[in-house]
């Protein structure tokens, strides 16, 4: 009978861990969507900062602030984003400079990071297979 009871605790544990962490945005919405400021880094060694405004349930305005290799080269991006929550993708429209990125979403366990990773792209920014982890700030 203990065994059982030890055996029931661990699987309900496992489940609780599975779900990771308790949401502060609505479910079936953009993963922290609400939080207006992150830092963030690519795979390809560039970092920015990001600030975010919600301005419905799936979308969002972003500026990004982008440095890139020696020198350091800034490059500032604007846009709107769209999360879909039946693929987990998010579509990043960009008007400074034009273009549209696409990319699946990784939500963090703690709630402190995401991590994109770029599906399609057609600015030269961002390139397929790149990763960018998002850290709130």
């Amino acid at each position: 009978m203990t065994a059982l009871v030890v055996v029931v605790a661990l699987l309900g544990c496992r489940d609780t861990a599975h779900q990771g962490r308790l949401r502060t945005d609505p479910p079936g919405t953009a993963f922290n969507v609400s939080t207006s400021r992150w830092s963030s880094l690519s795979s390809t060694g560039a970092y920015g900062f990001i600030k975010q405004e919600a301005t419905s349930v799936n979308t969002f305005d972003f500026e990004e602030t982008w440095i890139h290799g020696k020198g350091p080269k800034w490059v500032v991006t604007i846009g709107k984003g769209t999360y879909e929550p039946t693929t987990g993708l998010n579509i990043y429209e960009y008007s400074k400079p034009k273009g549209v990125v696409v990319v699946r979403t990784e939500e963090g366990r703690d709630e402190q990071s995401t991590k994109d990773i770029v599906v399609a792209t057609t600015l030269p920014l961002f390139k397929p297979g790149e990763t960018i982890t998002y850290y709130k700030r």
